[in-house]
């Protein structure tokens, strides 16, 4: 399915070197923003998901629906804050 991508609230997202080369303004990355990232890796953790980290934020590899769903559920029981979000904010979109 792809990679969700989690970043800290409040955190300007900068561009990335991976993104396409022709976007053609429609191009979008969708995501989490959430309060407290460092709360986030450790329920990740303790979950046994595999991520990567660096200084974007966070980055797990999700395979299907039921996976992104089981993502937000753990997100809801420990209580973090979210918003899935668009997360490129730095190309024009007119």
């Amino acid at each position: 399915m792809g990679v969700l991508s989690m970043v800290a609230k409040g955190r300007q997202i900068a561009c990335h070197d991976d993104w396409p080369l022709f976007y053609m303004n429609d191009f979008s990355r969708m995501g989490l923003v959430v309060n407290g990232l460092p709360e986030m890796a450790r329920a990740l953790e303790i979950n046994g998901y595999q991520f990567r980290q660096d200084d974007q934020g966070l980055a797990v590899e999700i395979s299907s629906q039921e996976q992104l769903v089981k993502i937000i559920t753990m997100l809801q029981e420990h209580q973090i804050e979210y918003e899935m979000t668009d997360l490129v904010r730095c190309v024009y979109q007119g």
